[in-house]
């Protein structure tokens, strides 16, 4: 596979042509299973013939360091192999740390040893998982020691053993010629912060507004949230501007002794809302990674699902982009329930990715998705490399039609993922064409443009 490199705020390859990727994430958070899809091997066809060119592979701080100091290499080898099987289907891979609620006693991430929570309660059930953050005593402490790096009882410090941890998997996964990043941490969570702030939010809230009750977030109206989050705002800016981007700065420099991938970044647990992000550029190879959901995810209250605020949400992500000046990966977007209402919501969002030109990977894999039409609307056409730089692509499902244009080199090869099979293609500048007919009746349209210029590129079925 060509390798791919960093250009301003574009992806491109050897050729220096703009590369975009599409994709999903695939997490194995079951400890049982070894946190490897026993059904990997299965869904890789799939992901190839819906247009898919990325995968976000989670891995396990419980699966890599089982115990203090003792990498389990089988494990890393049995992800290298699936990264390695990536790359035979012509998909790319970005290794993700990956944790919810910090540990997986709780859910997925830390081993055991590595949660120190001091014994405090956990909450034996709640509403909706993520509000454990906020509940939960021995999460909140757990955090609170990973970030202070007390030591494990072998009196290393937490932060020096991942630190350790991800010199080895910078090591092992170096030479994968498809793997685009090193993602350090899934959603860091910033622990006593996070209850600190927003308790002291809702009592200046709850002040002003005698219903607010964040435990019934449909009453709270869309003017109230957002005073809420101005209000929480600053505390999380600052722990991203202090904590979080030492714990970035420290897993670079530990990467840095053996691979100079780049290493992906998106933001605290809470930039995944309206949020902004207070990260910053690290002095190597970064990409931003952020991820956007509505406030409904993962809730039976899709019927208050808000376009308009998932609309902000990624306007607010473009203007972190542009601060930053990065490529950008959306990391996490949709978990969305198998409903009639699936595909809108997908479609919305595919506009969102079109408007920015930006990567993405659908969150997550389930077995089963790909005999599910309600995620048919995964599967849009795309530019996957362009011959030049890419300006604006759309994708018609409805009518059979994908456009795009682009500053054209003359004589490079553009890719297009298209989900159906064109029947005729028109280009305002000369070109040839070739295709290549996928098993999902989509096919792989590859069009070279004669010479170059500003080019408009039709397909229809």
């Amino acid at each position: 596979m060509n390798t791919v490199r960093l250009d301003g705020m574009r992806f491109v390859n050897e050729s220096g042509n703009q590369v975009l990727f599409h994709g999903i994430n695939v997490l194995a958070r079951d400890r049982k299973d070894g946190h490897l899809y026993p059904w990997i091997y299965q869904a890789m066809p799939y992901f190839q013939r819906s247009g898919f060119n990325l995968i976000r592979l989670g891995i396990f701080w419980d699966g890599a360091e089982p115990e203090p100091g003792k990498i389990d290499y089988g494990y890393l080898e049995k992800l290298r192999e699936i990264v390695g099987l990536a790359e035979k289907h012509g998909i790319y891979v970005i290794l993700d740390m990956h944790q919810d609620l910090f540990a997986q006693k709780f859910i997925d991430g830390a081993p055991d040893w590595a949660c120190l929570d001091e014994g405090l309660p956990h909450p034996a059930n709640c509403d909706l998982w993520y509000q454990a953050y906020l509940s939960s005593d021995a999460i909140i402490r757990a955090a609170d020691n990973f970030w202070a790096n007390k030591p494990a009882a072998d009196g290393i410090g937490l932060l020096d053993h991942y630190s350790a941890m991800w010199e080895e998997i910078a090591k092992v996964f170096d030479s994968c010629p498809n793997l685009l990043g090193l993602e350090p941490m899934n959603e860091p969570f910033m622990g006593s912060i996070a209850r600190n702030s927003f308790g002291e939010a809702s009592a200046v809230m709850a002040q002003k507004y005698p219903g607010f009750d964040l435990a019934h977030p449909e009453k709270i109206t869309p003017q109230a949230q957002g005073e809420f989050m101005g209000l929480i705002a600053q505390r999380f800016l600052e722990f991203d501007r202090t904590t979080l981007m030492d714990f970035y700065r420290r897993m670079e420099r530990a990467i840095r002794k053996h691979s100079e991938k780049p290493v992906v970044t998106g933001g605290n647990i809470y930039c995944s809302t309206n949020l902004p992000t207070g990260i910053q550029r690290l002095g190597s190879a970064q990409i931003f990674a952020p991820h956007g959901y509505d406030t409904v995810v993962d809730s039976d209250r899709y019927d208050n699902f808000s376009r308009e605020n998932v609309e902000r949400l990624y306007a607010e992500k473009r203007q972190d982009q542009e601060r930053l000046a990065l490529p950008t990966i959306v990391g996490e977007w949709g978990a969305f329930p198998s409903k009639e209402f699936t595909g809108d919501l997908i479609r919305h969002m595919n506009g969102i990715l079109e408007r920015y030109l930006w990567g993405d990977a659908y969150c997550e894999y389930h077995p089963g998705m790909e005999n599910d039409q309600h995620f048919d609307a995964l599967r849009r056409g795309y530019p996957m490399e362009t011959g030049g730089n890419l300006l604006r692509y759309h994708d018609d499902p409805q009518e059979s039609r994908f456009e795009m244009e682009f500053e054209a080199k003359a004589g490079d090869e553009t890719v297009i993922y298209c989900p159906f099979t064109p029947k005729g293609i028109t280009c305002s500048l000369t070109w040839e064409e070739n295709r290549q007919l996928l098993e999902s009746g989509a096919c792989l349209c590859r069009v070279t443009v004669k010479e170059g210029g500003q080019a408009k590129l039709v397909l229809e079925g």
